[in-house]
């Protein structure tokens, strides 16, 4: 009889222990809102949540990468868009050289204006962003990339590195361009190269003797062109990037929906079962109160 009461004791109190356990974990569900807390409670689920997470970490770094490319190319973009209108006010300004009833006097006024612009110019090339990177130096981003010695010569002390960021899965961008492909190489009319700042330096000298050449309007003419070719390719890549933003935004709103499946509670369910293992572990409680206090002598008369 006291083996059979000990067995009956033991039960009841397995039976209730298992209750509070199961109890506790799903107050641990509602607590942080999670299916598990641990990979041992289902390390199937475990497992994929954890790719979900190293996914949308890996996308995280891509749209990261897409805020320092747009910062960068929209900065660019401003700096063509002040060449062009340098460009533009100093084809202006020729036209106005050329015209015959200027004298030398008014051409040396014009000519004091387009070396200002042609210092301008120089000004945008040297743009620098945020970081205080320069701009147009290529990979050589802590020096001015160029300079003059005052008497026409121009030089360019940066390289024609441009740096890639990832933006997505197989899919890269060039965060800029390098200021020899954008000041330095302008296709002139006889089929070469020259750089746009000994186009202005002439320009400027041409007026100062009082013999400003027809040429130079097509030299301005072709340098507008060569810019606003560099500043459509900028902002080809720009949309690039705005529709790659919008891929990885749908992706990590796919993924981040489909982790929650997998890991999140329902809490309506959770709290319903909550309340269902409250009541069995009130009658489990209950039950063993009643089997610890019976004894055979209750039953003796």
């Amino acid at each position: 009889m006291r083996i059979a009461s000990m067995q009956v004791f033991q039960s009841g109190l397995d039976a209730m222990l298992d209750q509070q356990t199961r109890l506790f974990k799903t107050q641990l569900q509602l607590s942080t809102g999670k299916k598990f807390t641990s990979p041992a409670d289902d390390p199937t689920a475990a497992a994929q949540v954890m790719g979900f997470n190293e996914t949308l970490a890996i996308t995280g770094q891509y749209q990261s990468n897409i805020t320092a490319a747009k910062a960068r190319l929209d900065l660019e973009d401003v700096a063509l868009e002040s060449a062009v209108n340098v460009l533009q006010r100093t084809r202006e300004l020729t036209v106005r050289g050329l015209n015959d009833s200027l004298g030398a006097e008014g051409r040396r006024a014009v000519a004091q204006e387009v070396r200002q612009l042609m210092d301008e110019m120089q000004a945008v090339a040297n743009m620098q962003d945020g970081n205080g990177d320069y701009m147009f130096a290529g990979y050589r981003v802590q020096s001015a990339p160029f300079s003059n010695n005052g008497a026409g010569t121009f030089s360019y002390a940066g390289d024609q590195g441009q740096r890639q960021l990832q933006i997505g899965p197989g899919r890269q961008v060039a965060d800029s361009d390098s200021g020899l492909d954008v000041f330095m190489k302008v296709a002139d009319p006889a089929g070469g190269y020259q750089d746009v700042f000994s186009m202005l330096y002439g320009l400027a000298t041409d007026l100062e003797a009082n013999a400003p050449q027809l040429a130079s309007l097509g030299e301005i003419d072709n340098a507008m062109e060569h810019m606003l070719q560099v500043r459509a390719r900028v902002g080809a890549r720009l949309n690039t990037i705005d529709d790659q933003e919008q891929a990885n935004n749908y992706l990590e709103i796919q993924i981040s929906s489909v982790r929650s499946t997998v890991e999140d509670i329902d809490i309506a369910d959770v709290y319903s079962r909550l309340q269902q293992q409250t009541l069995v572990l009130q009658a489990a409680q209950q039950a063993f109160a009643k089997v610890e206090g019976m004894s055979l002598f209750n039953y003796l008369r």
